[in-house]
């Protein structure tokens, strides 16, 4: 057979091309030597890489070439450091097929080793028979378990963000093995649509912005908290980097988070204490608190690891608004080049922070210097290793601050991230709210929130495998139920709670359901103009800032541009954000389609937030002012958009991947069944489809029946 095939072959590759057959022959044949001849430099290629850490020439199917060394391949993402320590993002599937063969390897060599599937599975026996026992002495009983059809439309919208498609549907029926549930958990888990979704939840919690100042773009931000999510970064080591990062907004991505509140530092306090450790402090900013154990004291004790750091730059951003009105320069371009400049952390030599004036009670005088000192919840808390740390030189007050923090001993820091993990997973967290968690025995549960604090530290901070152990517990693959909410408080986890996509998972599900999977190919990066905004010197002279600009052009940017969007005057500036031209270069991967004046990408990998009259900020995406405010509250607006807007028209079109999968089934009640799958993860009920199929018939068109779909409540639900 090997010779006939050989004898054959050699007929083809040989033998005069006759008509179109002929053509097609060796056509075939010229592809396939010419993928023989891929995966052979792909194994050269493979052979060469002695070290995943060293810099090398990474090549695009498209012909681009990224010079840089390997830093992950996490979720369908490739990530490579570029000089300068710019992390870029690519998915694999751009990648030559020798490059994706060299990632494979460096990631067998670099890849930490996850949980077991037994301890996966011991782990979730456990938090079930917590979870049972409290339900028993609450005289309550757990859910049914779900049936394999609502689950895996569950799962897809809990991890990947998004519905899943018709064929991932049946793909997961179809299966008979016994664990393909733990499977399925594991692949969605490294799905890119896994980090896009992930990115939306923490984006919401960190209050990521592109405009969180006047005169500041934390694009660079953005794209660095998108790389550490995409390379699956420990908690830990991630929070630890923001809290210690030093240099400015346009330089070093990890500075974001604390140069998110640069010019209210006190508050910027305020706001990390309640997301990483749930210490409900807000009040203490301004007296003791009357309801928790806070003092005003404490909490500027607190906020004197920061007192000699400095994020905002007035004397220099006086000199930027001075020179913009000096015509040196185009006004525009030296205001948008040089802002950025002003945000920049810095640490000095001493902590300069004071009590208040007015400070009022007896533990301390208004003016004095502040000491900084670490709370404390328990008698015996300031004893523990965490503790340990310096704070004797000023310099180094953030580093000890991070390093009690994220220290794996922290009364709270472990149980903060977990508790908010879980409400992310059932839809309530085991203490409500997220960000109070002063007093855990008020946790619904006590013993659960104590136990998934230590696997989340068994872990190492790792939220998939962490994850991977909640979305394995029955609890979560019961029967979801509708709690009342004047119960919130009192729910055991019977099931999860049956709750609405966010904004974000309704905005990608559209999305996938119109352009398919290969929207998680398209992944916005707008970070790397910035690094040309950065003032050599600090020094703001009309030379220096001409040599900037001529930077700029010489990297094909124009001063102004990148800021203004693009846009002429007032109008462009305050449409920049959205402006589908000046987006469409920023794109790593694929080039997302453009419809109805809307870009076709992730939720993620869009301006943040979205405009205000975006789809997203109609269904409830947060506007990032204030820490977990994103709503999934129903209105007028909402129905609006689904029953006569542009989304609609997108998923209804003829060319959406939904409808194209639907009209190519062999007859209408095929037809009506796909759709049903596609929207709904399950198949019609008998009366659905015949009246359906009695519609078609009649002539009604099949992008009506997916329209009364997208426009259901069952649509919008996660059950």
């Amino acid at each position: 057979m090997i010779a006939l095939m050989s004898v054959l072959a050699g007929a083809v590759e040989g033998a005069p091309v006759k008509g179109k057959k002929g053509k097609a022959k060796k056509a075939a044949v010229e592809k396939r030597a010419a993928v023989v001849e891929e995966e052979k430099v792909a194994e050269k290629s493979v052979e060469k890489v002695v070290d995943p850490a060293g810099v090398r020439e990474w090549k695009m199917s498209g012909g681009a070439v990224v010079e840089g060394k390997f830093l992950a391949y996490e979720s369908g993402v490739v990530t490579i450091e570029k000089a300068g320590g710019v992390a870029v993002r690519m998915p694999v599937g751009v990648l030559s097929a020798a490059d994706r063969r060299v990632a494979e390897e460096c990631r067998a060599r670099q890849g930490r080793e996850p949980f077991s599937a037994e301890v996966v599975a011991s782990a979730a026996a456990r938090l079930d028979a917590t979870i049972e026992g409290a339900l028993k002495a609450a005289g309550m009983v757990p859910g049914r378990a779900v049936t394999d059809e609502v689950l895996v439309r569950r799962l897809y919208v809990d991890i990947a963000g998004r519905v899943p498609m018709r064929a991932e549907v049946e793909a997961f029926l179809a299966d008979g093995r016994v664990d393909k549930r733990a499977r399925l958990i594991d692949e969605l888990l490294h799905s890119p649509g896994a980090a896009m979704d992930l990115f939306n939840w923490m984006a919401d919690m960190l209050r990521v912005k592109d405009d969180p100042a006047k005169g500041a773009k934390a694009w660079l931000y953005e794209d660095w908290l998108k790389a550490q999510i995409a390379m699956n970064r420990p908690w830990d080591e991630l929070v630890r980097e923001m809290l210690t990062a030093d240099g400015r907004l346009c330089e070093n991505g990890a500075t974001g988070f604390l140069l998110r509140d640069a010019q209210m530092p006190l508050d910027g306090v305020s706001n990390l204490l309640t997301t990483f450790l749930g210490a409900n402090v807000a009040c203490a900013q301004c007296h003791d608190h009357p309801f928790a154990e806070w003092t005003q004291k404490d909490f500027y004790q607190m906020a004197a690891f920061f007192g000699a750091t400095d994020g905002y730059h007035e004397d220099l951003a006086k000199k930027i608004r001075r020179f913009a009105k000096s015509g040196a320069v185009p006004k525009g371009a030296a205001s948008q080049m040089l802002g950025p400049n002003a945000f920049e952390l810095v640490d000095g030599k001493a902590n300069r922070l004071k009590y208040p004036d007015d400070y009022h009670y007896d533990n301390a005088k208004g003016g004095a210097k502040v000491e900084p000192a670490l709370i404390t919840w328990e008698k015996g808390d300031a004893a523990g290793a965490a503790y340990r740390v310096e704070t004797g030189d000023p310099g180094k007050l953030r580093e000890s601050f991070a390093a009690w923090l994220t220290h794996r001993e922290n009364p709270r820091f472990a149980a903060a991230m977990a508790n908010r993990l879980w409400q992310k997973v059932f839809g309530l967290a085991v203490q409500e709210p997220v960000g109070d968690l002063d007093d855990p025995k008020g946790a619904v549960i006590p013993e659960l929130l104590t136990q998934i604090a230590w696997y989340l530290k068994q872990a190492k901070f790792d939220l998939r495998e962490f994850q991977r152990i909640l979305y394995n517990t029955a609890a979560y693959q019961r029967e979801a139920a509708s709690v009342p909410l004047g119960e919130r408080g009192e729910w055991r986890f019977a099931g999860p709670l049956v709750r609405r996509m966010s904004a974000e998972q309704v905005w990608d599900s559209v999305m996938v359901l119109t352009e398919g999977t290969r929207v998680d190919d398209c992944l916005l990066r707008r970070g790397d103009e910035l690094r040309l905004f950065a003032l050599p010197g600090r020094e703001v002279t009309a030379e220096v800032v001409r040599g900037m600009m001529a930077r700029m052009e010489s990297e094909g940017v124009r001063p102004g541009v990148l800021a203004a969007g693009g846009g002429k005057g007032k109008k462009g500036r305050a449409n920049a954000r959205v402006n589908p031209k000046v987006l469409e270069a920023s794109y790593e991967g694929r080039t997302p389609e453009q419809r109805g004046g809307m870009v076709l990408a992730r939720a993620s990998e869009l301006p943040q937030p979205a405009p205000e009259t975006h789809f997203l900020r109609l269904f409830g995406q947060s506007d990032r002012l204030v820490a977990d405010s994103n709503t999934v509250d129903g209105s007028v607006p909402q129905a609006l958009a689904l029953m006569n807007g542009p989304v609609q028209e997108m998923v209804t079109a003829g060319s959406a991947v939904v409808m194209k999968d639907a009209a190519a089934a062999a007859d209408d009640a095929g037809k009506v069944e796909r759709l049903y799958r596609s929207f709904l993860g399950r198949a019609p009920e008998v009366a659905e489809k015949e009246r359906a199929v009695a519609l078609l018939g009649k002539g009604q068109p099949l992008g009506d029946v997916a329209w009364a779909l997208l426009n259901s409540r069952e649509f919008l639900f996660i059950r």
